[in-house]
């Protein structure tokens, strides 16, 4: 059997049909290198905002349960145009909610903690030999109720789901060649870090560096899941963190 490879791709790098051409490039080249890609997909650019903006422009204090449901439709259209894309060069993809991965949380809405993938539906499209394009971010709570997790929850899922199938690292698609001492936008003299522990990862992103969701590195190093950063234009592994 192929060796399984998770590839969780940033809403920036889904931002128009340009990236989305380019992530479709990259998932190409991990099925020419032997792997079986399982893509974990975030919605597209800014649309999570969009999406909110509409909302609060309703209600001050919209039901958190309806916010659940509006806002996880972002990831799904990622997921479907990334399915379509792929299907269009014969890459057989099946785009897929949470839920219907069986990923089952907490109770609550906007920031429900995952707790494990209950039957196969995951495992049965690995077998057909189908690239499985997972939408981030959501799971299915108690009584079929659809529920996100924290915002940049698409990370933990990518970790949890790589996890689960055994696959012993996570490619972290990012619109940043990897990790740096400081903001290289404002600072020339930063510098690039090949390879990091999980603690100092850890204690970046409590710091409010962007580059991951604090409980995604927190879950991988429980897991011992190794985290890829990799540059979107590329395809290139900038950081290591394990």
């Amino acid at each position: 059997m192929r060796k399984i490879s998770v590839l969780k791709f940033g809403g920036n790098t889904l931002a128009n049909k340009e990236k989305i051409l380019l992530a479709v490039n990259l998932i190409k080249k991990r099925v020419e290198q032997g792997v079986l890609p399982v893509v974990v997909a975030s919605a597209n650019g800014n649309m999570t905002d969009i999406l909110l903006d509409n909302a609060y422009s309703l209600s001050k204090n919209p039901h958190k349960r309806e916010l659940d449901m509006l806002i996880t439709t972002g990831e799904r259209i990622s997921v479907a145009l990334l399915s379509i894309a792929l299907n269009d060069i014969s890459l057989p993809a099946v785009s897929l909610t949470g839920s219907q991965i069986g990923l089952t949380t907490t109770p609550e809405h906007a920031g429900a903690d995952i707790k494990g993938i209950t039957g196969d539906r995951l495992q049965k499209e690995l077998d057909k030999g189908h690239i499985p394009i997972i939408a981030g971010f959501q799971g299915i709570g108690e009584n079929k109720e659809i529920t996100t997790l924290k915002r940049g929850g698409s990370d933990v899922s990518a970790v949890f789901i790589a996890s689960q199938l055994g696959a012993d690292h996570v490619e972290m698609i990012k619109d940043v060649d990897g990790v740096y001492t400081k903001d290289p936008n404002k600072n020339k003299d930063a510098e690039k870090l090949n390879l990091m522990d999980f603690d100092v990862m850890y204690k970046l992103a409590l710091e409010g560096a962007n580059v991951l969701h604090p409980d995604a590195i927190k879950l991988a190093k429980e897991k011992n899941v190794e985290i890829r950063i990799i540059y979107y234009k590329t395809g290139e592994v900038g950081t290591i963190i394990k």
